[in-house]
């Protein structure tokens, strides 16, 4: 006969599947610093140079954060040289300027060492919504507004080089595409994505007229299908990621704008922001659902899901890519921060495994004053193996007992996961009936008030080994058949009000689930 186990909790079911290396990764990331501004955070950007200061517009002014020389995040400094409301925020590639948009309709070009503003650009009707310094010309940078038109200025001379009406509705993304200082990706409210080479005249227009009368040429034209409120390109400018409503999209810009991927259930509610990491090899995206999910860049993938305090506004990962901040609408931000553990590229379940086992018994194989060789297994003849107690049901069912491990069962003071787990026990073995047959009638009582109280409280998934000791009981004693007392009438009078209720509560939550799939649809 095997060595007798002792009987072991009953395992709960696993609620998610298990946990790819990549998820395992993003899991690492957690709060670092959390800091709750005035008013609603509008927009986050990081310096893409060392050591990467996060740029936070809220209200009047911008306040640049770092980390400082103890491990925690220090405001560094602020510029609040605005008469309005902060709309958006934007760095030059090598981090010495950045514009930050305003609601009066002005854009300020920024000198980041210094704080001064040394450009205002004019000349928008509405709220400068979206700004960008194109990436093969420093000198060169654009804006969007809130009327929907797209403005391309030289920064040396403060002077507007082009006006073109990209969308019927407010801009909100703009970013550098390919083509060089003249190549732009736009998109709106309108639900379109465009892509403009400010080379090229539009058809019909004068090929003599140059600067601020000339028309551009859209050179793809892509329908999200609802408001864009966020949109990233990639590093290599041939591919668009656009958020809006609750889908996220991925174009190919190379193609003509063709669509790649789409999700089209992203979020709960309008995706807010869209984000890239370092490798461009993961998407965050936040939304008003109060969630920021990775997903992978390429499938689409759902990698890990961030739970926040509040309807998420904007986004931005570090471009180290061991950060990520997301701005809320109640004017708090968070920065989210990988491990250490994670940054080596290890887990840490695998770095405790790395770890040499340490060997804390010594002994003498030649005599008390020879000194034990790395080979030799140590050997201790001082301690006796002590044995193990093992508790009363353990006892019970190695007697094969099964009369009292009935007992122990249905006892008031046994806790709800023993006395299943004893079920389990007794159907693994074969003995259910042998456990539950010919019992009195006090003891069918207590049993049938053990099933009362247990059922509809404990886990779904375990409700069937309620079930098979509510048969067994039934079937295998004749007081049962029907109840022979009162109380043993209402007892089980009582477990079928239960079952009913039960029941038509499943009713009512089918009819729920098919009205919300209904209207999800839609």
């Amino acid at each position: 006969m095997g060595e007798f186990l002792q009987l072991a909790e009953l395992p709960q079911p696993r609620r998610v599947s298990e946990l790819t290396p990549e998820a395992l990764g993003f899991k690492s990331f957690k709060k670092a610093f959390s800091k709750t501004e005035s008013s609603r955070v509008v927009q986050l950007a990081f310096c893409p140079t060392t050591p990467h200061r996060l740029a936070v517009v809220s209200g009047t002014k911008v306040q640049f954060w770092q980390k400082g020389k103890a491990g925690e995040f220090e405001a560094t400094s602020k510029v609040s040289k605005f008469k309005d409301l902060t709309q958006c925020v934007s760095w030059r590639n090598d981090g010495k300027l950045l514009l930050v948009g305003e609601a009066s309709g002005s854009c300020a070009v920024i000198e980041a060492s210094t704080r001064n503003v040394l450009r205002r650009f004019r000349g928008h009707g509405d709220a400068v919504t979206c700004a960008a310094f194109a990436n093969a010309d420093r000198s060169r940078a654009a804006t969007g507004s809130k009327d929907g038109k797209l403005r391309l200025w030289d920064i040396t001379t403060d002077q507007m080089l082009m006006e073109v009406p990209a969308h019927s509705d407010c801009m909100k993304s703009l970013d550098a595409g390919p083509g060089g200082p003249d190549g732009w990706i736009s998109a709106g409210y309108d639900g379109h994505i465009k892509v403009w080479d400010l080379r090229m005249a539009a058809a019909g227009s004068d090929p003599k007229k140059t600067g601020a009368d000339a028309k551009a040429c859209c050179a793809a034209s892509m329908d999200h299908g609802h408001q864009v409120e966020a949109g990233v390109v990639f590093p290599s400018g041939t591919m668009y990621a656009s958020a809006g409503g609750p889908a996220v999209k991925l174009w190919d810009i190379a193609m003509g704008g063709r669509p790649v991927q789409a999700m089209d259930d992203c979020h709960s509610k309008a995706v807010t922001a869209v984000c890239l990491d370092a490798t461009a090899s993961s998407l965050l995206t936040a939304s008003f659902d109060g969630l920021a999910k990775v997903f992978h860049a390429a499938s689409l993938e759902h990698l890990w899901t961030y739970k926040l305090p509040g309807p998420a506004t904007c986004a931005a990962w570090r471009p180290d890519g061991n950060a990520f901040a997301v701005g809320l609408d109640d004017g708090q931000w968070q920065l989210r921060e990988r491990k250490p553990a994670a940054q080596s590229g290890k887990d840490v379940s695998e770095a405790a495994k790395a770890k040499k086992p340490v060997r804390t018994t010594k002994g003498r194989m030649r005599g008390r004053d020879a000194e034990a060789a790395s080979d030799d297994e140590v050997v201790d003849f001082g301690q006796k193996k002590k044995r193990k107690k093992i508790s009363a049901i353990d006892f019970f069912l190695k007697k094969f007992e099964y009369r009292k491990v009935c007992e122990y069962m249905i006892d008031i003071q046994t806790p709800a996961r023993d006395s299943l787990a004893v079920v389990d026990e007794l159907l693994q073995r074969g003995a259910l009936r042998a456990a539950l047959r010919n019992l009195p009638q006090e003891l069918c009582l207590a049993a049938l008030q053990w099933v009362q109280r247990r059922f509809g409280s404990g886990d779904t998934l375990q409700e069937h080994l309620l079930f098979e000791a509510l048969h067994t009981l039934i079937d295998s004693n004749r007081c049962l058949q029907p109840p022979s007392t009162p109380e043993l009438t209402k007892v089980v009078a009582d477990i079928e009000m239960k079952v009913n209720a039960e029941m038509r509560m499943q009713e009512a939550l089918f009819e729920t689930s098919g009205m919300l799939e209904m209207v999800m649809n839609l």
